[in-house]
């Protein structure tokens, strides 16, 4: 029970994307301070950076609830 009560926390699960949100700044930031990236890194790049603006989204959105 105090799991469904956690995850239903809006505090926790904003806590938890921006946990995500801070591991894929991580990664990205890593791919981009390579001076060359290989076709697979660059499409993991812009997919990593979609997610972090949906996540950047869903945290704004919560914020102003």
């Amino acid at each position: 029970m105090a799991r469904t009560r956690r995850s239903s926390d809006p505090e926790f699960l904003m806590s938890r994307l921006e946990k995500k949100h801070s591991k894929l700044d991580s990664r990205v930031s890593e791919l981009t301070e390579r001076p060359y990236l290989t076709p697979a890194e660059q499409m993991e790049a812009r997919r990593l950076k979609k997610k972090k603006l949906e996540l950047k989204d869903q945290l704004r959105q919560m914020r102003s609830d």
